[in-house]
């Protein structure tokens, strides 16, 4: 090799060995930024026998980030179910809590057979219709929070339908960034960090699919194959209350509707399947317990005519044909045994119609309320309950199925979430930096920097001579 040619390998390596150490030195000042995929300097030989920088990549792993980002909206989808119903399944309690509908039914059955042994005294009759005032309050606080549940839903879905409207448009705006073709290599690789941390944070709101056109544009698709950003236009998410439809522009995507094309997963996905399924269904068995509550005891009371209401009410009226939805928040005790509206305590033992005081030791009446309270009656299944049970059993059963599904949703994100902590770990394993790898590079590079800088010297000492002597 003649001097000029070592003179320029030499050049070319030390040149090389710069951008290889500030491409390092990057490594090492973003080691603990989650969004930063490690860089790797890729070089090779040149004609002249040096050495050059022939381009600079991103540690990048599609599979893998699909993988997190799949395991992302799952655990988004279950946790929303979970913390949605959080609130609620504490006020209803567990079939071992003290104090739930069941205990407060038991009570009023207990109650009742204590009047029944003693017809004549007062004190246990007022003791009774305090425990079905109890029992009716029990429904209306569970049916409250039920509400506020779906409240809280509603405003949940609609943060998050913002929230990816923005992930979205900012995500067209990158693209149009790239394909711009104005970027250098260090900003267009800055930008695919960003961009990466944009698709994560949009996947714990939505499943979706990811695709990449030959101007290394995303496209985005929801997993029922919705267009939602090509090229640089985002489709707008809307979310219509009164009906529970989720769009992108005029395309249905609600999650769970055949044929919608829409999402599966997701915090929207979760807070959705609240709003829809989930709340409306829970609601309607608590209505199924107040409509049998207000029945039976309307059946088993002798001194009722046509339209009269029996001890418990909706919100003062009979049981009316066909029920309005939301009797469990109506649902009231009967004014007519209430001293204090005006009404008898002793009508809980002749009977609510009554207008004159019956024999003081006479409990038909409410052993006949005893019986109706355990009797086995008919409940509506299509509710997703027993549709023959006594009340008793169909309280149980509402208490154990509506505290699995929290239980179930809570399990699930646990074990999503698990995995998802999995899949990141190998795939900051991959993208991320170690700092002990990246270290031993820059004694390398310090090493070749040095052999480089040493060649240029001997070199030039080499050309000096020469020129000395002529």
């Amino acid at each position: 090799m003649s001097l000029t040619g070592a003179l320029n390998a030499a050049r070319s390596g030390m040149s090389t060995t710069s951008r290889w150490a500030q491409t390092t030195s990057s490594n090492i000042s973003n080691a603990n930024n989650a969004a930063y995929s490690r860089r790797t300097t890729v070089m090779e030989s040149s004609a002249s026998g040096g050495v050059t920088v022939s381009e600079i990549t991103r540690a990048v792993s599609s599979s893998l980030d699909g993988q997190y980002r799949d395991e992302v909206s799952r655990t988004g989808t279950q946790d929303a179910i979970a913390t949605g119903l959080s609130l609620y399944t504490s006020e209803l309690g567990d079939t071992e809590s003290d104090s739930t509908l069941l205990t407060r039914l038991t009570d009023l059955q207990s109650s009742l057979s204590l009047a029944a042994a003693t017809p004549s005294d007062s004190g246990l009759q007022r003791a009774a219709v305090t425990d079905a005032q109890e029992l009716a309050d029990q429904l209306n606080s569970a049916s409250e929070k039920l509400g506020e549940a779906s409240d809280t839903a509603l405003d949940a879905i609609n943060t998050d339908v913002a929230g990816i409207n923005s992930a979205l448009a900012d995500l067209a705006e990158m693209n149009a960034q790239i394909a711009s073709g104005k970027l250098s290599d260090s900003q267009e690789m800055a930008l695919g960090d960003e961009m990466t941390a944009k698709l994560d944070s949009l996947a714990e709101q939505m499943d979706f699919t990811l695709r990449t056109d030959s101007k290394g544009r995303v496209e985005i698709f929801t997993t029922g194959g919705t267009a939602l950003l090509q090229g640089e236009v985002a489709t707008e998410i809307s979310f219509d209350a009164s009906t529970g439809v989720l769009s992108a522009g005029d395309v249905e995507i609600t999650p769970g509707v055949s044929g919608a094309r829409g999402i599966s997963e997701g915090s929207l996905a979760g807070q959705i399947s609240l709003y829809n399924d989930i709340i409306p269904e829970m609601s309607a068995q608590l209505d199924e317990v107040a409509r049998a509550l207000v029945s039976v005891m309307e059946e088993a009371d002798a001194s009722l005519g046509a339209g009269d209401a029996g001890l418990f009410t909706d919100a003062g009226d009979a049981l009316g044909d066909p029920v309005e939805a939301g009797l469990a928040g109506r649902i009231a005790v009967n004014s007519a045994v209430l001293p204090e509206e005006g009404g008898a305590l002793w009508r809980l033992r002749d009977g609510m119609a009554a207008t004159t005081e019956g024999e003081a030791n006479d409990a038909t009446q409410l052993n006949a309320f005893i019986s109706a309270l355990d009797s086995t009656t008919s409940f509506d299944s299509s509710v997703g309950l027993d549709d023959s049970a006594t009340l008793a059993g169909y309280m149980s059963s509402l208490i154990a199925s509506q505290n699995s599904t929290r239980a179930n949703a809570e399990t699930q994100a646990e074990s999503y979430a698990a995995g998802a902590m999995t899949v990141q770990e190998t795939r900051l394993g991959f993208m991320g930096v170690n700092v002990d790898d990246e270290l031993q590079q820059l004694v390398t590079i310090e090493q070749a920097y040095a052999a480089n800088a040493q060649v240029m010297s001997t070199v030039l000492s080499m050309l000096d001579t020469l020129i000395e002597s002529f």
